[in-house]
């Protein structure tokens, strides 16, 4: 996300279930007592989010419209394995109607409480069981008005006129479907999408697939990386889908643009998303991603959902990139594919590990383009700190009530331009070279996973064979900026 004030204006929900045999050394039953799944993993600044209990293994989201896009109805399907021996476990779901719940192919008892929908299944999963839950539910899709008057971030899917798209940092994914809505939870996707056959469709991933189903059309789409729920995009709208020469490393390039905008928006796409991707693999190395592209809508919202950014049409025009600089904003978002996409947070305080870099490689961007000096940016960040520290707490260590709304933790200066500047700050302490060894270590080693503060730190130390931790956390978990590395000068 460019910005930590996006999510703050916009949508929707669904999910399903199957036990199979236990399979593997690894999933053999052990004689500990069934106990409940937690509902949530403890996180700190999100703590209910996330389930305990099980590790996904797939997700699968089949979604069918409406004719009129209002609403739809929608099964989602989670493949997973018992980390302990279940007796019942949660996923995450708000504000739709449930349908149906399955687990192993039949009927399970269910019930809600709060943003929890708890599932009793048939018969007891064994610690290593590998099941599917199924979950059918029925919802709404707001307009821009109504999801507004939601008053939370946590949106999901939006609606504008015959539009549709998906705004979910940092919780709107269990708005549309039943999930374990938590990045440390992360898998590999199937979605589905029926949507009127006047329309198109789009989601995260390959079109692997297009079969009619009465007025609807639908199309399928695999994303073999793991995908964080709240990367999750769905669209629908009147658009086609272009695609763009391949980028560097041979990445497939598509996007969906506005039918009667294509033709002027395509070319700006064709000669910064190339420009952008070669800029980052040759400081960062391969691309984590086989296809990449951008769903430009009216509504737009600059959000990096995994291979598919979301992009505002209006910013995308000659004019519009000109005067917006959007250029410097398709930089940052596909630096989220290396950084919160390919290599996602293990807790949401460690968020400033990805907008941190995404805001650090669009300074970047600009000074290599021949606008802003990254110093002079990183300097007037530095003035800055210590009032976004008192406000918000440590970059690392982020207080969820300081957010308003509380869901919209931990998205504000802190994670984007506090995670910018520790890293400037890592960088002067060990010099360009070293700086460029641990960014490539860290998108190469955590590659299609996740990984948190304390393995930065690690790693930094490894890389450069000294103990940078007492550095980095005197950067991390403080109230005030330490000095600057390089330049006595510079006064918070």
């Amino acid at each position: 996300m460019s910005s930590p004030m996006i999510a703050g204006a916009l949508v929707t929900t669904l999910l399903g279930v199957v036990i199979c045999a236990p399979t593997g050394v690894g999933a053999q039953a052990t004689t500990a007592a069934p106990r409940p799944g937690a509902a949530g993993l403890g996180d700190t600044v999100q703590p209910r989010l996330g389930n305990g209990g099980y590790q996904v293994r797939h997700y699968r989201l089949d979604l069918r419209f409406t004719e009129d896009l209002t609403g739809y109805t929608a099964t989602s399907t989670v493949q997973a394995r018992a980390s302990h021996a279940l007796s019942r476990f949660n996923l995450d779901l708000k504000g739709t109607e449930v349908r149906e719940v399955m687990v192993g192919g039949r009927p399970a008892r269910w019930s809600r409480a709060g943003d929890e929908l708890q599932v009793t299944p048939e018969s007891l999963l064994p610690d290593g069981a590998d099941f599917t839950v199924r979950v059918t539910v029925r919802g709404t899709v707001p307009d821009a008005q109504q999801a507004t008057a939601l008053g939370t971030s946590a949106i999901g899917l939006v609606r504008q006129g015959t539009w549709v798209q998906a705004m979910n940092q940092p919780s709107g994914a269990h708005r549309i479907a039943a999930l374990a809505d938590h990045p440390a939870q992360k898998a590999p996707a199937t979605i589905t999408v029926g949507a009127p056959s006047g329309l198109n469709s789009i989601a995260n991933g390959d079109l692997t697939g297009t079969w009619r189903e009465g007025p609807l059309t639908v199309r399928r789409f695999d994303s073999r990386e793991k995908l964080a729920t709240e990367l999750i995009q769905i669209g629908v709208g009147p658009f086609t889908v272009v695609h763009g020469k391949k980028g560097l490393g041979g990445v497939g390039l598509r996007y969906a643009l506005p039918r009667k905008q294509a033709k002027q928006i395509k070319p700006q796409l064709d000669r910064a998303v190339p420009e952008a991707i070669r800029f980052l693999t040759e400081r960062l190395g391969a691309f984590p991603l086989r296809t990449y592209g951008v769903y430009a809508t009216p509504l737009g919202g600059e959000l990096e959902t995994q291979s598919l950014t979301l992009l505002a049409t209006d910013s995308l025009t000659p004019q519009g990139f000109e005067n917006n600089g959007t250029d410097a904003i398709i930089a940052h978002e596909i630096a989220h594919e290396y950084f919160g996409n390919s290599v996602s947070p293990s807790k949401w305080s460690d968020l400033w590990l990805s907008e941190g870099h995404a805001v650090y490689y669009q300074m970047l961007w600009s000074q290599e383009h021949g606008f802003r000096a990254m110093d002079k940016g990183m300097r007037e960040i530095y003035q800055q700190a210590n009032a976004f520290l008192q406000k918000e707490g440590p970059i690392a260590a982020p207080r969820r009530a300081a957010f308003t709304p509380q869901d919209m933790a931990p998205y504000g200066q802190g994670a984007y331009q506090g995670g910018a500047l520790v890293l400037y700050a890592l960088r002067q302490k060990v010099g360009a070279a070293a700086f460029e060894r641990i960014e490539r270590a860290w998108v190469h080693d955590h590659r299609d996973g996740n990984a948190g503060t304390d393995d930065f730190i690690a790693l930094a130390s490894r890389v450069t064979g000294q103990d940078l931790g007492p550095f980095l956390r005197s950067w991390l978990y403080v109230g005030k900026v330490p000095p600057m590395p390089g330049h006595p000068d510079w006064r918070p």
